[in-house]
């Protein structure tokens, strides 16, 4: 979760920074900033995952890219790396594994049929692979301003509207999770009276 909020912060982060100087300052600020996110990954001594240190790799070849030559559009294709990584990622799993990405992450808490979450899974993929796409369009073909608003604002809101959009188709499971959660939650809690009555 704090990797989400991270995350966003540092997109804020860019677009503030560009707003107030030029795309240059923006770019050693995302540099700076998924440099420090694996610095203090590895401070907690925790693992760095491939796609940080892809992610890494990524900024640090097409960000210095764009500051060596001045030229940005290099840290605009950016996001287009990091979309398709994730999604390359994806495929990964199911193809090696058998295992469906999305079931890894919600499947603890919500129940659903194997081929649903092969459904939601591939989903994922394709949407990855068209707003990576995307982006190429919009870096190539649009002034600089009209990127960094679809870098900030619309693909990540393309993104929200596919996740609510899902939600809601599958809110039958969303809803039976969330039964069980409540369930569990009001059985600790009587059960804590009960204990304390014991002794």
């Amino acid at each position: 979760m704090w990797r989400a909020a991270y995350n966003i912060a540092v997109v804020f982060a860019f677009f503030t920074v560009y707003k107030t100087t030029d795309i240059f300052a923006a770019t050693i600020v995302v540099m700076s900033a998924v440099g420090l996110e694996v610095a203090w990954t590895l401070a907690r001594r925790r693992r760095v995952d491939r796609l940080q240190w892809a992610g890494l790799g990524l900024v640090l070849l097409l960000g210095g890219s764009t500051l060596l030559f001045r030229n940005d559009i290099f840290i605009k294709l950016r996001p287009t790396g990091v979309y398709w990584l994730i999604a390359a990622a994806f495929m990964s799993l199911i193809a090696a594994c058998g295992r469906y990405p999305v079931q890894l992450i919600l499947g603890r808490w919500v129940h659903a049929p194997e081929h649903l979450w092969a459904r939601v899974s591939r989903t994922w993929i394709v949407a990855l692979f068209a707003i990576g796409s995307a982006n190429l369009a919009v870096a190539y073909s649009l002034p600089t301003d009209t990127w960094v608003n679809w870098r900030v604002f619309v693909a990540p809101g393309l993104l929200l509207v596919l996740a609510l959009g899902q939600c809601v188709r599958y809110r039958r499971y969303l809803s039976e999770a969330v039964a069980t959660h409540r369930a569990k939650a009001t059985g600790q809690s009587h059960e804590g009276p009960a204990m304390s009555d014991v002794h």
